[in-house]
């Protein structure tokens, strides 16, 4: 199983990107596990003139990725899951690529392309805890499709 996570992010080396890692790095015994975070020059333009302009952009720069695999969005009017329930998300599936919206989400054009749109929680969270969680539900849905005990 291959995984993909692209997020419209700074890369930054701090205490959340170091947790997250841990968790990548737990998770690379059950799958391939890649990210991607995009951020440039042109993304605080975008996003200095308005949403619009921002979402749009953002779907331009995940347009690499829209072809690999089943695509989630992550998004705070997406589908809430158990940890059961994101597992079947993995079940099966060949790649799977996760998108992080930047600072206004994601446009209805592109998250129309995508063929899940989740949650992670109804609270708002910054970038870096989303990723944290995120990847933690990863390991978390690789153990128990693996049987592993650290579910329980």
């Amino acid at each position: 199983m291959k995984i993909n996570v692209v997020a419209i992010a700074k890369p930054e080396k701090d205490c959340y990107a170091q947790l997250a890692e841990r968790f990548v790095t737990m998770s690379k015994r059950y799958a391939a596990i890649s990210t991607h975070e995009l951020f440039n020059a042109r993304v605080t333009r975008a996003q200095e003139s308005g949403a619009e302009s921002a979402k749009k952009l953002y779907a331009e720069l995940f347009e690499p990725w829209q072809g690999r695999g089943y695509r989630i969005a992550l998004d705070p009017a997406g589908k809430e899951l158990d940890t059961e329930g994101f597992a079947g998300l993995l079940r099966d599936r060949q790649e799977v690529t996760f998108f992080i919206g930047g600072a206004y989400g994601h446009g209805d054009a592109f998250l129309k392309r995508c063929d899940a749109r989740v949650s992670l929680s109804r609270l708002t969270m910054s970038h870096k805890v989303a990723k944290v969680v995120l990847f933690e539900q990863i390991y978390r849905a690789l153990t128990i499709l693996h049987n592993h005990p650290y579910h329980k």
